[in-house]
């Protein structure tokens, strides 16, 4: 998934490969622009030029086959179909069939730049519409909920308002000795830097000159595409650092961008473990202090091979973010067991991962696991889980946590699979075990703490699960203690949907508690938010429920 996920920004965002000459000032860069663009990728993919992808990518393969292999895979990750809302579901269900669909839109093939008049065509020649646009301001490009540094999309806005081709929005590019040209157009600038949100997720147009048969331009855009993604793909698959001994584990908190194997089952009985990676915050506002520091957090890829790695201990009381990882970043760990763990600290601590920040973690099994909380200056959040203790903007699926939970009075947010979890879709994960609090506690659950503002929760199942709690305590719930986002998509924060999550011989005991349910506790709602933030907090959130069930 990593892989794929940098193949599609190292195509469809940096493209240092392709592209047209550097942007000029406001007033001048249309003009620099000037000329007649066709669809670029269905044009690499024309059998003429199959002899020369070969003859690029043998630069860095000697295997026919696998050169093909890389063809078709450097061809087919910007030919998808899909854009908007559909592509988001779909590969929200598959993230392994990401592509961008870098094609014209609205039944455009031809775009014509004269002046600062842009002209589009249908497939017959017809002019579908031709507007004089002036420059209106700069978006950051965004992926995945970060702005990157540097790199923003121009908008041009037509003189009047005519739907699809109100806005043009022309993404920054570098020399080269070829043209390339990408864009987006539509009839609103929201969610238009965006890459994986809104209408235009997974779309970006791509351009060549209309002329280029004329020059050797082709060969040109093929070299320098396949260089620039060869090279990479190349880097990553050398890179692997295997791993074997407990001592190459802990080493990996030297290089936390490496790309890791492990290569045997580890045992790590006879010393308290020190967790990859630490949460540093990246600033000082609100905002930085969700987003770790990527010096400190683990920003790579962890592959356990299907090995096991046992008897972890952390004690730390008052620690934060911990667990085998203890805070990753843009990340992906998976494919591993850990058996007998046992984690005490005051703050976003797990099993597994402790803070996972924009990250997958994929089929992990936590086996005989005991989380521990202890209140300490920062703690009233809590966060505690067996595979993850907090997440923000990530994936967890396919894992399996058999754990005990234990939090004190006035914590919130623990559950066996994971504890506060935002923005953070969790699906095919299976909990059992208990969920333990003391008295003023909020957000328990099977699966979750918390489900804010995800977008889903699917097919997963708690079996067998205690949740006890004491005195005032609320919102506890059979998969999540509360959950959901809202209606209004102004706010960036989505319905979430419950979907074939089934709950099996779940207790919970709390007398008096408010706010308890069979699938979900309850809606998000705080007089306190609401006051200090008005809209959206000002209405509870809301969640839907499909196919799910409750024995």
């Amino acid at each position: 998934m990593k892989k794929m996920i940098s193949m599609l920004l190292t195509a469809a965002i940096f493209a240092a490969m392709l592209c047209v000459p550097v942007f000029a000032e406001t007033d001048e860069r249309l003009e620099s622009l000037q000329g007649s663009y066709i669809e670029l990728f269905p044009e690499f993919a024309k059998e003429e030029f199959h002899d020369y992808w070969l003859e690029c990518i043998g630069n860095y393969v000697d295997d026919p086959e696998t050169a093909e292999m890389y063809y078709h895979m450097l061809i087919d990750i910007c030919m998808g179909k899909l854009k908007g809302q559909e592509a988001i579901d779909a590969y929200t269900d598959d993230p392994e069939s990401i592509a961008f669909n870098c094609f014209f839109s609205d039944g455009i093939v031809k775009i014509s730049i004269d002046g600062d008049v842009i002209s589009g065509f249908d497939a017959d020649g017809n002019e579908v519409f031709s507007h004089t646009y002036s420059y209106t301001t700069d978006v950051p490009i965004n992926v995945g909920g970060m702005n990157l540094e540097g790199m923003t999309f121009h908008i041009y806005k037509a003189d009047e308002e005519n739907d699809a081709f109100t806005y043009f929005a022309f993404a920054d590019d570098t020399p080269a000795e070829s043209y390339h040209l990408e864009f987006r157009y539509g009839p609103n600038i929201e969610n238009i830097g965006s890459y994986y949100e809104g209408e235009y997720a997974y779309w970006l147009a791509g351009a060549i000159s209309a002329d280029y048969a004329e020059s050797s331009m082709m060969q040109d855009c093929i070299k320098l595409y396949v260089d620039e993604n060869m090279a990479e793909l190349s880097a990553e698959e050398s890179s692997v650092i295997e791993i074997a001994t407990a001592e190459e584990l802990a080493a990996v908190n030297e290089n936390l961008s490496g790309n890791y194997v492990l290569t045997a089952d580890i045992d790590l009985a006879g010393a308290e473990w020190t967790p990859i990676g630490t949460w540093v915050p990246s600033g000082e506002t609100e905002e930085e202090q969700e987003i770790p520091s990527p010096d400190h957090a683990f920003t790579g890829t962890f592959d356990g091979n299907g090995h096991t790695i046992s008897n972890l201990k952390i004690d730390q009381p008052q620690g934060l973010a911990l667990g085998l990882f203890g805070c990753i970043a843009n990340a992906e760990v998976r494919n591993f067991t850990v058996e007998n763990a046992a984690v005490d600290g005051s703050l976003m601590s797990a099993g597994i991962v402790g803070y996972s920040f924009m990250s997958t973690v994929d089929n992990v099994t936590l086996v005989n696991g005991k989380v521990t909380a202890h209140m300490g200056e920062m703690s009233s959040e809590g966060m505690f889980g067996g595979i993850v203790g907090a997440g923000m903007g990530s994936l967890i699926t396919n894992c399996t946590a058999e754990a005990d939970i234990i939090i004190p009075d006035g914590m919130a947010n623990a559950g066996i699979i994971g504890g506060g979890l935002e923005m953070t879709n969790v699906s095919g994960c299976y909990a059992t075990g208990t969920v333990t609090a003391g008295n003023d506690c909020y957000g328990l659950g099977g699966i979750s703490g918390c489900g804010f503002a995800a977008d889903y929760f699917k097919e997963n199942t708690a079996e067998i699960v205690m949740i006890t709690a004491g005195k005032n305590c609320f919102w506890i719930g059979g998969i999540t203690g509360y959950a959901g986002g809202y209606e209004n998509e102004e706010f960036g924060m989505p319905v979430t949907v419950f979907e074939k999550c089934s709950v099996k011989n779940v207790v919970i005991a709390a007398e008096g508690a408010e706010g308890v349910g069979e699938i979900v506790g309850a809606p998000f709602f705080s007089e306190e938010a609401a006051k200090a933030n008005g809209a959206p907090f000002d209405q509870p959130t809301v969640y839907k429920l499909a196919d799910c069930t409750a024995e």
